[in-house]
């Protein structure tokens, strides 16, 4: 195959460089600046699903009492799991949404430059050229919002779903004024989806195969704070082994394989 022709082929790849090259007008069609937009692209996206699955292996590690619930919910689908399983997971939705509650990346939310000056409501003057953001950890952290705020309930949300078992309201991915993690609106995380896909898939895998335990005398390792971004401290250990019972993972490989050849890849 001729080196155009495989060149030819890679730019009809569905993937997100290629996406960005189909709708680049203007000045944004040139190489530098769709490298700089695929930088940034992965640098949010990647490190953050990264450290948002750490951060829920450290609070399942911090409250043990939460995974025997989570490893039922995936085992009553097992029998038929499929994609749309990871969105009948409705404790660990909840579980995910109240780790990213107690410790989101970010303690700013929505934040913009204002275009044109505007005035507040209460008076406030917002200048044009602004920098404006929303204190988004301290709303989801505000007692007259989330009862005891302090307190890690890793079925907050869960249990305020109400009787509807299609409610998506409190799914990990949803948005809402108080809950900022992916913003609100039109301008919310278009990738929040896919990570909560890809995280639940994460976690699915590791609670079914392993367990886990701090190292001896230490607890939950404490979040970094760099600017205005919390980051879960990648430097600590916790001890990691596979389940002495019955291991059920319910991934099944696309050629057919068992679950039980699936495990032991």
């Amino acid at each position: 195959m001729s080196e155009g022709k495989e060149l030819k082929e890679a730019f009809l790849e569905p993937c997100a460089l290629n996406w960005l090259v189909d709708i680049a007008e203007g000045s944004e069609r040139n190489f530098p600046r769709l490298a700089h937009t695929e930088t940034v692209l992965s640098l949010a996206g990647i490190h953050t699903m990264l450290l948002r699955q750490l951060s829920v292996i450290y609070d399942l590690t911090a409250h043990p009492e939460h995974m025997d619930g989570l490893r039922a919910e995936i085992a009553s689908l097992a029998a038929d799991w499929n994609k749309a399983s990871y969105a009948r997971l409705r404790k660990l939705d909840s579980f995910m949404r109240e780790s990213q509650r107690m410790a989101p990346p970010t303690i700013l939310g929505l934040k913009r430059i204002m275009q044109q000056p505007y005035s507040l409501e209460n008076g406030t003057h917002l200048p044009k050229g602004a920098y404006v953001c929303v204190a988004a950890h301290a709303i989801e952290n505000d007692p007259k919002i989330f009862p005891e705020p302090e307190k890690f309930d890793g079925l907050r949300s869960f249990k305020d779903e109400g009787p509807d078992p299609d409610t998506n309201i409190h799914a990990f991915a949803a948005t809402e004024t108080t809950v900022l993690g992916f913003g609100y609106g039109k301008t919310a995380c278009p990738g929040r989806f896919f990570a909560s896909l890809v995280i639940k898939m994460s976690i699915v895998k590791l609670i079914s195969e392993y367990e886990f335990e701090f190292m001896p005398g230490e607890g939950r390792p404490k979040s970094w704070v760099v600017h205005e971004f919390l980051f879960a401290s990648p430097w600590d250990k916790i001890r990691v082994r596979r389940r002495r019972e019955k291991r059920t993972c319910p991934f099944q490989l696309d050629n057919g394989s068992s679950r039980e050849e699936l495990v032991q890849v």
